[in-house]
């Protein structure tokens, strides 16, 4: 019997339950999709717990990068999913912009998610697995690697030779904003809690800061680009880290929503605050093609058990995870 993990409401690990579910049927355009993985990502959290003043429309199912088989005339094919898409009829969307269509799905937030053991999708959002990845690696890219692109690629308008700080470089999105940064030739430096992850971002090829270092004399300074997911804990740092004429990108607020800004820092510097969320269908298109040429590769910390779950999230709670926790889907002929 099809099953699905859903949250019919607010709370701890307790209300992750695994229920029997409806089978789906593809129709015209449509894909059927086993799901195989299923990668965390600290939306899965807020999903769980609750924000206030934001609706996820409960009961959902989480999940929103998932990778799984689709079955074609040459037979199965691995596939990894689009994570958001837009009403692809309104201006935003006919102009491209799908994240500011006013009816912008995400998979597992506004939108029922992949943690399930099949789910119907349309055909034009299967991305083809890369031929040198696993899925278990691959299904670790889309959401943060969309984010990241949109953040530096679409909105920064990221330049070659620029200093970039990518703020919580050990995160889902850190990494792949690195990894962009890089791509595009600029000197890149990232933060981390503790000696080992700083070490890691080193070997990924940035230069590691601890947070207290930046903004502050004798510390980091004068950054073209600031991606920023922090939010509350590290904003009054990341802006005094700008140049004149810096620009400033958020994608989140995991620490907090309520910072401050000196205005006068604000006007004299001439600085740019963008915000991003998500990205578009062009974003992705781009940035998969990065992927499949190898110059963008995941970064998993666990693949887990479904029956881990409640683990997988501990560790995001936790903040002790370096990219990203995979979800092991167990398949009807295991």
């Amino acid at each position: 019997m099809p099953f699905a993990v859903v949250i019919a409401r607010h709370g701890g690990p307790e209300v992750l339950e695994r229920r029997e579910v409806q089978a789906c049927h593809a129709g015209g355009g449509e894909v059927r999709v086993r799901v195989t993985h299923v990668a965390l990502n600290h939306l899965d959290t807020w999903v769980r717990r609750g924000v206030i003043g934001h609706d996820f429309g409960l009961p959902r199912i989480p999940g929103s990068d998932v990778a799984g088989v689709i079955d074609t005339p040459a037979g199965p094919r691995s596939v990894v999913l689009h994570p958001s898409w837009g009403c692809s009829t309104c201006a935003a969307c006919l102009a491209g912009h799908q994240n500011r269509c006013a009816s912008f799905k995400l998979r597992g937030e506004n939108t029922d998610g992949g943690l399930r053991s099949e789910l119907v999708v349309p055909a034009w959002q299967c991305l083809p697995l890369p031929a040198h990845l696993q899925p278990a690696e691959a299904v670790a890219l889309p959401l943060t690697l969309l984010t990241a692109w949109h953040m530096l690629a679409s909105r920064a308008r990221l330049q070659r030779g620029e200093r970039v700080l990518v703020q919580a470089g050990a995160s889902g999105v850190g990494v792949m904003a690195i990894q962009i940064a890089l791509l595009y030739g600029c000197e890149v430096h990232a933060t981390a809690r503790t000696p080992e992850r700083r070490e890691r971002l080193r070997e990924l090829g940035a230069t590691p800061w601890e947070y207290e270092q930046v903004g502050v004399r004798g510390g980091l300074r004068d950054v073209d680009v600031v991606c920023e997911s922090v939010g509350e804990a590290t904003w009054e740092a990341s802006v005094k880290a700008l140049k004149w004429g810096g620009r400033l990108v958020i994608c989140g607020a995991t620490s907090g929503a309520v910072a401050q800004i000196n205005l006068r820092v604000l006007f004299f510097k001439q600085l740019d605050l963008l915000g991003s969320t998500m990205g578009t269908a062009s974003d992705l298109a781009a940035a998969w093609r990065e992927v499949i040429d190898g110059r963008i590769r995941p970064i998993v910390h666990a693949v887990l058990p479904l029956e881990q779950l409640a683990a997988g999230h501990a560790m995001l709670e936790s903040r002790s995870v370096f990219g990203k926790v995979v979800i092991e889907l167990p398949q009807a002929d295991a």
